[in-house]
């Protein structure tokens, strides 16, 4: 297989690629699954909670329908749309069931579960044409205790195999922080990346709730990985940056501001951003919430870019602004600001989406399409809204990924055939995605390695 063929996956949560096959023969396995922490917690997002337990125990018993039931009740569908809590109670199951979860187990435990799964997960990359993969994982804080230790130690060893051992796709690693706190875990970090695995850790992702963690939490932090990338650029790490993906605590304007942010601050792709391309219209005439905090952030990004947005076609009016942002800063910042849409405004809104694209087109940063992903979590029901439209049209770098295969019941060639038909680009836009890619590895973006 030539390597322009080669399918690329850059954007893929590990465990989120367990099939409903294998956590289904895993639970079947267990001994312990805490299963409260999942019932109370589909109960809270559904209202109700699913039989799994009974068709677990189906499927012990030999019960051909259980699978297909399982599978069902498991994949995060079309119905299950619009709502991360929903996706966040699924994914529970993964977490319940698993030595994982639980990091102060046994680390003999842990390494034979993370090693049993990362194999299925390499063997399903086999069957599926995927010939370079990299995978997330979050785990504590600190990634340091004897439980986290076995886990990382287990994956790096099993992506780091130098074209040893079984066949299967070119493996890399990067670590999801914790946006609250990601200098919990820069020592550790530091630590593996010049380690004797090093070579296999190529970057540090932000994912999970974003709402409430505004990218400019994260500027030092930003900088900080850029000084060692300038120290030690054989071991460089890429920033990963799940951003404009869920935004229900901001208005439409500050959701396009954070990935414009996140995007000048240094990331080096961008997760999803959603936001920066869906359609405006698509939300119709509403309205929406955000903090005084926000707003005057807000405020203060369109004075500064005034003339950038003006020659997009947003009215901008300084002494309106000035006069907004004194009234505002007398009021503590988690005050309540309501922010009404009209057709008038969420036309401005695309303006702006059309200004924040040219600048984050021009920081190099890519963006990562998970279609399926976008569709289910976003909410986004209408292919025509899909921002992977305007991504194309805007020539932003782009790619597509399949984000969490297993839970969401997608291939990458799913994604890619998506994406191909929606947009009318056909096999030379595949060709073309595919190729992109390659070019967008962590290990290329940070030049630790040139493109192929």
């Amino acid at each position: 297989m030539t390597l322009d063929r080669v399918l690329s996956e850059l954007h893929l949560h590990l465990y989120g690629c367990i099939r409903p096959e294998a956590l289904l023969r895993h639970l079947a396995g267990c001994e312990k699954v805490r299963w409260q922490e999942y019932e109370e917690a589909m109960a809270a997002a559904y209202g109700e909670v699913p039989p799994v337990r009974e068709i677990v125990e189906r499927y012990r018993q030999g019960d051909a329908a259980a699978a297909a039931e399982f599978a069902g009740l498991f994949v995060f569908g079309d119905a299950d749309a619009g709502d991360f809590g929903r996706f966040q109670a699924k994914f529970r199951l993964l977490v319940v069931a698993s030595a994982l979860g639980d990091r102060h187990g046994p680390p003999e435990a842990i390494r034979a579960e993370v090693a049993g799964f990362a194999a299925g997960v390499r063997a399903d990359h086999v069957r599926h044409g995927v010939g370079y993969a990299e995978h997330r994982i979050m785990l504590g804080r600190g990634l340091d205790s004897p439980g986290e230790r076995a886990v990382l130690d287990t994956l790096l060893a099993a992506y780091d195999r130098d074209g040893a051992g079984p066949a299967g796709p070119a493996e890399r690693l990067a670590l999801s922080l914790h946006r609250a706190d990601p200098w919990a875990a820069w020592d550790r970090v530091r630590e593996i990346a010049l380690g004797p695995h090093g070579a296999v850790l190529t970057g540090v992702d932000f994912c999970h709730v974003e709402e409430g963690h505004p990218p400019k939490d994260v500027a030092e932090f930003f900088a900080e990985v850029r000084a060692f990338n300038d120290a030690h650029p054989e071991r460089a790490l890429a920033i990963l940056y799940h951003v404009g993906e869920s935004f229900r605590d901001k208005s439409l304007e500050s959701a396009v501001r954070w990935v414009q942010e996140a995007a000048e601050l240094g990331a080096h792709r961008l997760g999803h951003a959603i936001a920066l391309g869906v359609d405006p219209g698509a939300y119709g005439p509403h309205t929406r919430t955000e903090s005084a905090a926000e707003r005057l952030d807000q405020i203060g990004y369109d004075l500064r870019h005034r003339e950038g947005l003006r020659a997009a076609g947003v009215r901008v009016d300084p002494a309106a602004l000035e006069e907004e942002r004194a009234r505002l800063a007398a009021l503590p910042g988690d005050a309540v600001v309501t922010v009404s849409y009209d057709r008038d405004r969420l036309a401005e809104v695309r303006h702006r989406q059309d200004y924040a694209m040219s600048r984050v087109r021009a920081t190099g940063a890519v963006v990562e399409v998970c279609p399926t992903s976008n569709r289910r979590i976003g909410g986004i029901a209408d292919p025509a809204h899909h921002p992977v439209h305007r991504f194309l049209a805007a020539g932003l770098p782009v790619v597509v990924s399949s984000d969490d295969p297993g839970i969401f019941g997608t291939t990458l060639a799913a994604e890619l055939d998506w994406v191909c038909e929606q947009t009318g680009g056909g096999a030379e836009l595949r060709e073309h995605l595919i190729r992109a890619a390659r070019r967008a590895r962590s290990e290329v973006l940070t030049g630790r390695v040139r493109a192929d």
